[in-house]
């Protein structure tokens, strides 16, 4: 896996049924991770800016939807930006005068490990 690969979560069919018949019982926290899902946020930064539930709760009722098999996790490689138009680059003012993030204010999330 690339820095530009995303991780996307996608419903199994025993998620499908379960969100249309309750088949498995599931609780109404863990239903709701796969309605996010289902409703167009696959990744885990959708999943989470969409829940209502802490970040931790999240994570851990996302490993046990994977242990279940309601869910399965694809990698998706972000293609390389094409450019919008032919010739060479022409530098423009803005991209020059753009400061750099500042390395002490900015602190990276730390990556999700889900045991697969």
């Amino acid at each position: 896996m690339g820095a530009r690969d995303r991780t996307n979560f996608e419903l199994t069919l025993k998620g499908t049924e379960e969100l249309a018949q309750r088949t498995y019982r599931l609780d109404a926290k863990t239903r709701n991770i796969l309605f996010i899902i289902q409703r167009g946020y696959p990744t885990i930064q959708g999943i989470l800016e969409n829940s209502i539930f802490p970040r931790e709760e999240i994570i851990e009722r996302l490993r046990n939807l994977l242990r279940g098999h309601f869910l399965t996790v694809h990698v998706v490689e972000d293609p390389q930006p094409m450019p919008t138009t032919l010739g060479p680059e022409v530098p423009t003012e803005s991209a020059a005068t753009t400061p750099a993030p500042d390395a002490e204010t900015e602190q990276p999330e730390e990556p999700i490990y889900f045991g697969l």
